[in-house]
């Protein structure tokens, strides 16, 4: 029987921009996304994972967690962005929620970030939760 990581997080992040074009690139700085498409089939996202796995969001047998990203209109306001990243990692367990907290912390300490949370459920256990 697999076992499933169930996740849902949100970074807001502050931003002091002069511009839209200064809006950061949020692969670079959360992660890529992966499908299980990807993981079967596209022999160049497999290798660029197995060099570089600190580009991509966490990972289950099946794929990658997804994020959403909202971008605030007013250039002027410093609560810029809000960040989810949510979904279901398949053949993932206890020790490997404990290492997506770990990764949610490095990530809001990259951003510039005004407050953050996760929940982790591990198959129908308890969550998890961190927050700043």
């Amino acid at each position: 029987m697999s076992s499933w990581i169930h996740v849902c997080g949100i970074i807001r992040m502050n931003d002091l921009r002069a511009s839209e074009d200064d809006i950061p690139d949020f692969d670079d700085l959360i992660g890529k996304e992966c499908s299980y498409d990807d993981l079967m089939y596209d022999d160049e996202i497999i290798d660029d994972i197995k060099v570089n796995p600190n580009k991509y969001l966490p990972l289950g047998s099946e794929g990658s967690l997804n994020k959403s990203i909202w971008i605030n209109d007013n250039i002027h306001h410093t609560d810029a962005y809000t960040i989810s990243i949510f979904g279901d990692l398949r053949d993932c367990y206890e020790e490997d929620a404990e290492k997506i907290i770990e990764w949610f912390k490095m990530k809001c300490a990259e951003c510039n970030t005004r407050d953050a949370m996760i929940s982790i459920r591990v198959n129908t256990n308890e969550p998890i939760i961190w927050h700043t």
